[in-house]
């Protein structure tokens, strides 16, 4: 019976399966290829027969290269077999590795193997007395021959690496350690197919097999004649080549296997375990001495004690099979021999990387976006992918990748900040502030995406090109502030609720469950391309642009001049008296105690029906002036001061409401009587005591696109086109009493077979009557779908309007909650169901003196 115990590198072993007398092993490999003919590889079928016995049962394979191996202390051997990438088990097993295969390729892959499986045999090489080299076929494999000088190569260049890694194993023969292996191990050659001859002529095969053998190996300088230098030995006075016997019959195989077990010494001459027993019994008494010649010193030959042999094993396996010893010249050397194909790869795609880079700097403007980046990145990478060759490409384009990205980096990138619309930023990478934590380096610069939209001032007599808005306070308010300068500033303007402080410290408040995002949500198509111009006329100059560079410069003293009283519109008022009315004394605002709101925090966003009480916004995103008389609008010639409205678009709608007093002789606190209004059916006789008339007002639901193209609505969701000769047939019922879309598509002429612009509802024109009523207005506008809310001016009641007079009410240019900035829809077919200003804006109410 049989004592031994199976391992597997890098697993430990149990120290228990060593004797207590330590023995001094002989170390046996099986290396080489092996077919699928068998039911077992070779290598364990060889095994098996020395033994006589079942030492390895299965072949299956889990891992692309492994070394395992059989102890028996017993007959003091230890047997050691490789499969690797030489064994067409392991090549069909391949196919567990599809992904890996596809993603890397099988060049690149099939390398790798190769790398680990030469060193695995490099490293039995080195831990071994007799290594069994088996061929697949009956006749010799010439690729040995460049394997073995491979290896020898390595070995040279690795001795002094081996050296000190055996340094630390304690109790090592000092010979081990000068020579850097056990010795020079000796090589047989198992050939797993028989040639065709008679059994009498196998013999002289053999022999004839074994001159051949000898006389390739010298003649490659593969051995020579000191064994020392040479990878391995093959000995001069013995066989090392055997051929596989015929498969045996059943009563052979019993009678062989009688033998053995009565250890009867009558064995066939043709018996592997013969053939490799005297080599091994040579082995454990004498040692090998195979050099050849007359001036040769002894050989150097160990047998270790198995312990120290185990510790120095698997020491030297850690040293083969770690990534951090790739870096050597031994293994380096090692990758140049194997991978051919690889070096081939690389040279070609290192000489093609420079290409590629120099079509990524081609023309690069000084900065640029991302998506300018990624594409001038696909051009280099399809150069470079068309002109490489191999494995390596893969590698190559990821260092292009690395390369393109460090050049745009370095002092190229684009800012790329999104404006309020959607449009990136085209400055290069900048801070905003210089109080900013992030790099120093930076220029303070302010944002600026390149477009520009046309719009008009609050009383629209004006256009000027605009900057694309970064914040809401200069896209409401700061634009129209700067344009009011050369145009409405000699207007009289209402002021609307705004944040008044009572110190320099104050701070927004702190919205509850709302929490400010640092995006904008926009979920809309850009309006115009960042290289686009937005102008009427063929003069890109046409209109003087306004920054907000401009703005900081013009608005030092924000607060007060940002909103123009009621007695400065009265000083101006003398400056045309024929078309401008007193407003004093005429009409009256609803009032706002100022009591009632904080004067140490201000909204961080517009008003709204769910904005908490008591807290006003710092500026105000609505405008309502007033232009003058009301003959300043004829209805036959229309909006005749008021550019770029569109041909028959320039018209107001007339709005008659037959209106019935009735007579309260009660005052009201301010000393006037109010009476109430009422419509008077047709064909209904009045009362006594009442008095019907008929009030013709005239409104306008303006819309402005971002070219500045302007247009009236004749209904929810219509353009307005009077005749040629200026006569307009719609009434403004339907706008007064029904919610008008905030945004339409422009009809703009340039768009033509394009995709349309989206227009937005910017102004209301009321043309109130001569008649002792007040028109009001009370806007409240939901930007988008519900949940939105609804935006309103901040005035708790409806905001009276002079009579005989012209106003004109300039909605936000964007509308801010707490939570999001709204702006344009995606959709252009949807545009007219996003938002709405809603019904009830304009109403009618009487006041007269006593």
């Amino acid at each position: 019976m049989l004592y031994g115990n199976k391992f597997r590198f890098p697993d430990k072993i149990d120290d228990r399966i060593f004797p207590t007398v330590d023995p001094n092993v002989t170390v046996v490999s099986f290396i080489g290829k092996t077919n699928l003919v068998n039911q077992l590889p070779t290598k364990i079928s060889c095994i098996n027969d020395y033994f006589k016995h079942p030492i390895f049962h299965s072949s299956k394979i889990n891992d692309e290269s492994s070394i395992e191996g059989y102890f028996c202390s017993k007959k003091k051997i230890l047997f050691l077999y490789c499969y690797n990438i030489y064994d067409t088990n392991t090549l069909v097993m391949l196919d567990k590795h599809e992904d890996t295969l596809f993603e890397k390729g099988f060049l690149h892959y099939f390398s790798n193997l190769r790398d680990t499986s030469t060193r695995h045999l490099l490293f039995l090489f080195l831990v071994s007395h007799i290594c069994v080299v088996t061929n697949a076929s009956s006749s010799f494999d010439l690729n040995y021959i460049q394997l073995f000088k491979t290896l020898d190569s390595v070995r040279t260049k690795l001795q002094g690496s081996v050296a000190e890694v055996l340094k630390t194993v304690p109790g090592l023969p000092k010979d081990w350690l000068t020579l850097g292996r056990l010795c020079s191990p000796r090589v047989l050659f198992y050939f797993e197919q028989r040639p065709p001859v008679l059994d009498e002529n196998l013999k002289s095969l053999q022999h004839l097999m074994e001159d051949q053998i000898y006389r390739l190996l010298r003649k490659c300088r593969v051995i020579t004649n000191v064994c020392t230098n040479s990878l391995f030995a093959i000995p001069s006075n013995q066989e090392f080549v055997f051929f596989k016997p015929k498969q045996q019959d059943r009563f052979t195989f019993l009678l062989e296997l009688l033998n053995d077990t009565f250890e009867i010494g009558n064995e066939s001459p043709n018996d592997f375990r013969e053939f490799l027993s005297q080599h091994i019994t040579l082995a454990q008494t004498e040692g090998f001495s195979d050099n050849v010649g007359r001036h040769v010193g002894p050989s150097i030959f160990v047998l270790p004690p198995a312990r120290v042999w185990f510790d120095a094993a698997f020491k030297l396996f850690d040293f083969f099979t770690n990534s951090t010893a790739n870096g050597l010249k031994g293994f380096q050397l090692l990758r140049s021999i194997l991978d051919v194909e690889g070096q081939f790869s690389e040279a070609r795609c290192l000489k093609v990387l420079p290409l590629a880079l120099a079509a990524y700097q081609e023309n690069l403007p000084s900065h640029y976006s991302s998506q300018y980046h990624e594409n001038k990145k696909t051009q280099a990478k399809a150069l470079l992918s068309s002109h490489g060759r191999g494995p390596a490409v893969q590698k190559f384009l990821g260092r292009l990748d690395t390369e393109c990205d460090r050049f745009w980096r370095n002092g190229r990138r684009m800012c790329e900040f999104p404006s309020i619309i959607g449009n990136p930023c085209i400055q290069p990478v900048h801070r905003v502030h210089a109080e900013e934590s992030s790099d120093s380096k930076l220029p303070v610069l302010p944002h600026m995406s390149g477009v520009r939209y046309v719009s008009a001032c609050s009383c629209g007599r004006r256009q000027a090109n605009r900057e694309d808005p970064y914040d809401v306070e200069y896209a409401n308010s700061g634009f129209y502030r700067l344009i009011e300068e050369e145009c409405c500033g000699r207007l009289r303007h209402v002021t609307f609720p705004i944040f008044k402080p009572s110190s320099d410290h104050f701070e927004p408040a702190n919205l509850k469950g709302a929490s400010k995002s640092m995006h904008f949500a926009r979920d809309v198509e850009k309006l115009i391309t960042g290289t686009e111009d937005l102008s009427l006329g063929p003069d890109e100059n046409e209109f003087p642009a306004l920054s907000v560079d401009h703005l900081s410069q013009v608005a030092a003293d924000d607060h007060e001049e940002s909103q123009t009283s009621l007695g400065k519109g009265e000083a101006a008022e003398a400056i045309d008296e024929d078309n401008l009315m007193e407003i004093a004394g005429t009409h009256e605002l609803p009032a706002v105690s100022t009591r009632d709101f904080s004067t140490t925090e201000y909204l961080p966003c517009m008003l709204h029906v769910n904005s908490p009480s008591g807290i006003l916004p710092r500026y105000s995103s609505w405008s309502l002036v007033c232009l003058g008389s009301s003959s300043l609008y004829s209805h036959n010639a229309g909006l005749s001061d008021q550019p770029g409205f569109l041909a028959g678009s320039g018209f107001l709608l007339p709005w008659d409401i037959p209106v019935r007093l009735h007579h309260n002789e009660s005052n009201g606190l301010d000393g006037r009587r109010t009476h109430n209004l009422g419509y008077s059916g047709k064909g209904k006789r009045v009362k006594q005591g009442q008095h019907e008339f008929t009030v013709k007002i005239f409104i306008g639901v303006e819309y402005e696109c971002p070219r500045g193209h302007r247009f009236m609505s004749s209904s929810p969701g219509r353009i307005l086109k009077a005749t040629g000769a200026g006569l307009v047939k719609d009434s403004a019922q339907l706008i007064t009493q029904n919610d008008v879309p905030l945004y339409l598509p422009c009809p703009c002429p340039y768009n033509r077979g394009g995709k349309a612009l989206i227009a937005q509802l910017m102004r209301l024109h009321v043309v109130t009557p001569k008649a002792a009523v007040h028109v009001t207005v009370d806007p409240k506008v939901r930007p988008a779908p519900p949940p939105c809310p609804e935006f309103v001016t901040g005035f708790t009641e409806p905001i009276q309007l002079s009579p005989s007079s012209y106003w004109i009410l300039r909605f936000p240019y964007v509308y801010e909650d707490e939570n999001q900035i709204y702006t344009h829809p995606k959709e252009n077919a949807r545009a007219a169901q996003h938002g709405y200003l809603l019904k009830g804006t304009c109403g009618v109410m009487e006041l007269a003196n006593e």
